[in-house]
């Protein structure tokens, strides 16, 4: 039995550590964000206008830097990935020269099959880092999967590449850099998609980069959201996942070394799925996450909602509370005129050359998806609609 003062010590310190935890809760949860009241849906480009060929759509969270000529680049990528120009992140012009586009391999380890740029991040606006989500769709390579469809096919990492042009061209690196990636090659698991997917948008903050990566899980490693951690924004193969105590874990590439060495990495409470976002909110210091999700009948959800989660750390973050409802990719209602899919959060006026910041206005920018018999084509507009982000009282 423990003496009587090493028992009460224990308890005081649990009770304080109570008290800081529900006084950070009560602070991150002091604020929420809402569609303004006299917002309007806008487009910022134009399937119907702007495209170079029918499948050139927004098909990822927008990410938009400043270039070292003060012109906005921005990504809302397909896999054949296009940058989009303009002084602001209001409609912005397309060219069609393709920035990146990966090779369709059929060898797994190439990484290069299908890759969409995930993130970006500058510091002078023409040397650009990028995170790449990169997808190995195993059913379209002869023998390469025992499943038909793509989804059960699906193996997916993200590796790093560059731009020394300001965004014009990316060039992965040689051999590829594993940023994250499942402890296992791609034959295993087959049946459902797996891997790492998605990075969030790169942010800085303490002298570190971070960026959070959703995973599947599989082979040891649970489902969720794990935090990304460089502290050489330049060297790609200095990421490190967190694994619940520190940013201690680097990817294996298990194809080039032996996977055994692999450890998984520790999924963040509250954060059920890709993050569209994340931006710190200047009043408060606070970081936001913006979810699109799908149907959820608890939640009395029926086509889908934006949703979002506050931190002041990148590792505690709030329960998920709702930005707005609409149908969302994930609808099954063939009533739809369009779903809406992709939430990311930017402030024009952000001071950050990444646009990392927000005031307390900004806009979510979004892909619209027309449907038609119930189903989703090529025809997807990128639109934005102003937020506001309101100091509730007690």
């Amino acid at each position: 039995m423990k003496p009587l003062r090493t028992w009460l010590t224990g308890l005081l310190a649990a009770l304080l550590v109570s008290a800081a935890s529900l006084a950070a809760a009560a602070q991150t949860s002091a604020y929420r964000v809402e569609i303004a009241p006299d917002a309007v849906e806008e487009t910022v480009f134009d399937w119907a206008s702007q495209r170079c060929e029918q499948w050139h759509i927004p098909d990822a969270p927008l990410r938009a830097y400043r270039d070292d000529r003060d012109e906005v680049i921005a990504f809302a990528s397909h896999h054949r990935s296009r940058a989009m120009t303009g002084s602001g992140l209001e409609r912005l012009a397309t060219s069609c020269a393709v920035s990146f586009e990966g090779k369709h391999s059929a060898d797994p380890s190439a990484y290069s099959d299908f890759s969409w740029i995930g993130a970006t991040w500058t510091g002078n606006g023409r040397d650009v880092v990028a995170l790449m989500h990169d997808e190995y769709h195993a059913n379209e390579h002869p023998g390469a999967c025992r499943f038909r469809e793509m989804m059960s096919c699906w193996y997916n990492v993200v590796t790093a590449a560059r731009s020394s042009d300001g965004g014009r061209s990316f060039t992965p690196t040689q051999p590829p850099s594993l940023v994250a990636a499942p402890a296992f090659r791609q034959e295993v698991g087959q049946g459902r998609h797996r891997g790492f997917f998605n990075p969030s948008n790169i942010v800085a903050h303490g002298g570190a980069w971070y960026s959070l990566i959703a995973t599947t899980g599989g082979e040891g490693q649970k489902p969720g959201v794990c935090l990304f951690q460089t502290t050489q924004i330049a060297n790609p193969a200095s990421w490190r996942a967190y694994d619940g105590t520190d940013f201690s874990l680097r990817a294996v590439d298990p194809y080039r070394e032996d996977a055994a060495q692999a450890k998984p990495c520790q999924p963040l409470k509250h954060l059920p799925t890709t993050v569209g976002s994340v931006t710190r909110h200047e009043a408060s210091g606070l970081w936001l996450a913006i979810f699109h999700l799908g149907p959820d009948p608890a939640q009395g959800v029926v086509g889908g909602r934006v949703a979002y989660s506050w931190s002041r750390d990148l590792l505690s973050w709030t329960p998920l509370r709702t930005l707005v409802t609409h149908p969302t990719m994930w609808s099954k209602d063939c009533g739809d005129q369009a779903r809406y899919a992709y939430g990311a959060i930017a402030d024009p006026a952000s001071t950050s050359r990444n646009f990392e910041t927000t005031g307390d206005e900004a806009f979510l920018f979004m892909t619209k998806m027309r449907v038609s018999d119930c189903k989703i084509g090529p025809q997807r507009d990128l639109v934005r609609i102003r937020i506001r982000i309101v100091k509730e009282t007690p």
